[in-house]
């Protein structure tokens, strides 16, 4: 206790006050010079280490710049590559089917000229033309819509590539005003903030953005897309002031940001897919086009083949054989393409497709009974019943095919599926049933896991941290300046489904008018309402009614077939060179031989001549020697009679009264004289003649007609 007494008794002194007053300020201004000393060496570490920072990060800042505008610019030659494989598929697939039309109207036509029937002989009957030349038109009338529609699609897609390619998808090339931003020079560091530029490491923020990956959602989007809550503040940015300049001149976009899902299709697919709603129905129709018109080429050549084998080259079983295998052919190519593929769709005539091939066959038989030996009226009726079968059949196919070409209304596509046809569902106007053959590709609408549109993301700005960086005020810092909006007016222009509709639609009309006709036939007769030359009848068996000549091929009163056939019915005209030495076929040549005919055998045919020669006396025969006389006789005469009288004066004469008179007395000149009958045209053809007196009577020429 008294030690602690004296100690408070010193400590009290004036002297000692003083001292210890002293001693404390030296000691503080000994902690502010060493503080003072500490935060100046603090601070010019800070700086150096931010100044490291700042100037690591514009080299960096540059290099991402050229980095990304690199990446942008290969995947717009990507793009660019994709609008031309889109555009060349078009191109190339309905470049095919235009010369592939093309080369098939070549031999529509053929069959209508070089290879029609009748060219050799008699036309074939009107119902079996009937089938062939409908059906022909019908081939034609679709392979040169498909050509139009084909050449159409084609010019608009290459079109649709260049504009595109030439106006909108192009490589973005940054510009100079970009490039000259992206880059930083090092005295920027001096505006930089003062907090950015003294802030001390691992005690503060960092000052860079959060680039992880819990910062992004599962699409790529930037975490503070989602917003904040209403009681929450409003979010400020702790990036460096270097890092936000990098982010506004960087990330500031050249078009206005869209509203678009971060999985939209790119641009350049968006584009292309609504150019392409205006020609892709054209591309559709096209192929469905090469498909109607191969499909009545086949009927067509089935008919063409019945008539002409049966009327020109008279093979009854080559025939069925050959059109046989076409038919199957033309099923064959109707199973290929038809499969129906909308389930929603309501079908009426069901599998009906196949009944243009099975119409054949009903043709074919009728065709064979048509030009049968004997004539029959049962089977002439009988014929009939067959030829309407095939009519029926053929109106029947028609209005099948008629329903599968319009397009659906509700039919919305299948699954894409690689290696197959796809279709968006706003790409709704095709025929389901030819769904697997159309070939067509469509640009998908959105991207696939994995993929990046960097370039839309150039193009509009933002994304990434960018909020993060810059806080609530970020989409105020954005592009303002509106891209033009992409407007396509819809332009007036016949839908092509309805071009096809409109020549499938005729058919079934034409079928009905065709079937009328052949009633009135069944009425009047074959070619009753056709005035024709008399040899251009055919030599059917069915009988022919008035006003038309009757018979074969020069007309006479009973039907074809009805009695064996005169030797002027095996000539098609009189004009004929040489008309008798040939006859229409072994079908013409048969002779219907009746009951009360004599009949004999060759034995005593053979029998009956012998006997007749051996009744020729041989010895008492004086040989003639034919003599020769030269003549001149009209240009293009063919006579069919010869008369002469017994002053050596000959008469030629043709059957429809025009003739020639040579006198062959005189020594030269022996020129004939042409003259011409008045009258005989009104008795027919004239079958003999005779010159000399008759019954008493002055010399003259008795002519004896076909009727008598």
């Amino acid at each position: 206790r008294a030690s602690q007494s004296e100690a408070q008794l010193s400590c009290s002194s004036p002297t000692f006050i003083s001292s210890c007053r002293t001693s404390a300020s030296f000691e503080l201004k000994m902690a502010a010079g060493a503080a003072a000393a500490a935060t100046a060496g603090v601070a010019v570490g800070s700086f150096g280490y931010n100044r490291a920072n700042f100037m690591y990060d514009a080299e960096m800042r540059f290099e991402r710049f050229a980095s990304s505008r690199e990446y942008a610019n290969q995947q717009s030659e990507q793009y660019r590559g994709d609008l031309r494989n889109l555009a060349a598929l078009t191109v190339k697939k309905n470049g095919l089917w235009a010369t592939t039309t093309t080369l098939c109207m070549a031999l529509c036509v053929a069959l209508y000229c070089a290879g029609r029937l009748g060219l050799h002989g008699p036309s074939p009957p009107a119902w079996i033309m009937g089938l062939w030349l409908t059906n022909n038109a019908a081939a034609f009338g679709f392979m040169a819509l498909g050509t139009f529609l084909a050449l159409h699609a084609s010019f608009r897609a290459q079109a649709a590539s260049v504009q595109l390619l030439t106006r909108k998808v192009r490589v973005p090339v940054p510009s100079l005003k970009q490039l000259d931003e992206a880059r930083c020079f090092g005295s920027e560091f001096e505006q930089q903030a003062w907090g950015d530029i003294f802030r001390i490491p691992y005690l503060t923020n960092n000052g860079a953005p959060k680039t992880d990956d819990a910062n992004y959602d599962a699409t790529g989007a930037s975490s503070a897309k989602k917003g904040r809550s209403s009681s929450a503040p409003p979010s400020r940015s702790k990036a460096a002031s270097w890092v936000k300049a990098e982010f506004e001149t960087d990330r500031k976009g050249s078009v206005a940001p869209t509203d678009l899902p971060v999985d939209a299709a790119p641009e350049h697919f968006r584009l292309y897919a609504a150019m392409q709603k205006e020609f892709y129905q054209h591309d559709i129709y096209a192929r469905v086009c090469v498909f109607l018109g191969f499909i009545h080429y086949f009927q067509s050549l089935c008919f063409y083949g019945l008539g002409h084998i049966n009327i020109e080259l008279r093979a009854f079983w080559v025939a069925y054989g050959c059109v046989f295998v076409i038919a199957v052919l033309n099923a064959l190519v109707l199973r290929f393409d038809i499969i129906p593929a909308s389930g929603s769709r309501k079908h009426y005539l069901p599998f009906c497709e196949y009944f243009g091939p099975l119409a054949v066959l009903p043709a074919a038989i009728g065709m064979s009974l048509d030009f049968r030996v004997e004539f029959s009226t049962t089977v002439i009726a009988f014929t009939w019943v067959i030829i309407f079968i095939a009519y029926i059949m053929q109106l029947i196919y028609s209005l099948r095919i008629l329903e599968i070409v319009l397009p659906d209304q509700q039919f919305e596509g299948l699954g894409e599926r690689l290696g197959a046809a796809w279709l968006p569902a706003s790409f709704n106007k095709v025929p389901s049933a030819f769904y697997h053959v159309l070939y067509f590709v469509a640009p998908p609408t959105k991207l696939q896991p994995g993929q990046v549109d960097l370039v839309r993301e150039i193009k509009e700005g933002g994304g990434g941290a960018y909020e993060d960086v810059l806080g609530d005020g970020a989409a105020s810092k954005l592009q303002k300046t509106p891209e033009e909006p992409e407007t396509f007016p819809e332009e007036l222009q016949v839908n092509p489904w309805k071009l096809v509709a409109a020549i499938a639609a005729v058919l079934p009309v034409s079928w009905c008018f065709l079937i009328l006709g052949c009633l009135v036939d069944v009425i009047l007769g074959e070619q009753a309402l056709v005035t024709a030359p008399h040899w251009s009848r055919p030599p059917m068996t069915r009988l022919s009614l008035e006003p038309h000549e009757l018979g074969t091929p020069l007309g006479f009163p009973w039907a074809s077939g009805e009695k064996p056939w005169l030797p002027e019915q095996m000539a098609w005209h009189e004009e004929k060179r040489h008309a008798e030495e040939y006859s229409l076929g072994r079908r013409l040549s048969a002779v219907t031989t009746t009951p009360s005919a004599p009949t004999r055998s060759a034995s005593e045919l053979s029998t009956a001549l012998n006997s007749l020669l051996e009744t020729i006396p041989v010895e008492k025969a004086i040989p003639v020697q034919a003599k020769l006389h030269p003549a001149t006789w009209p240009s293009f005469f063919e006579p069919r009679v010869l008369a002469c009288n017994a002053d050596g004066k000959v008469a030629a004469l043709t059957s429809r009264g025009f003739g020639a008179e040579l006198d062959l007395m005189k020594s030269a000149g022996k020129t004939a004289e042409s003259f011409q009958l008045i009258g005989v045209k009104a008795v027919g053809p004239i079958v003999g003649a005779a010159w000399g007196k008759h019954l008493k009577s002055e010399e003259g020429l008795v002519l004896v007609s076909k009727h008598g």
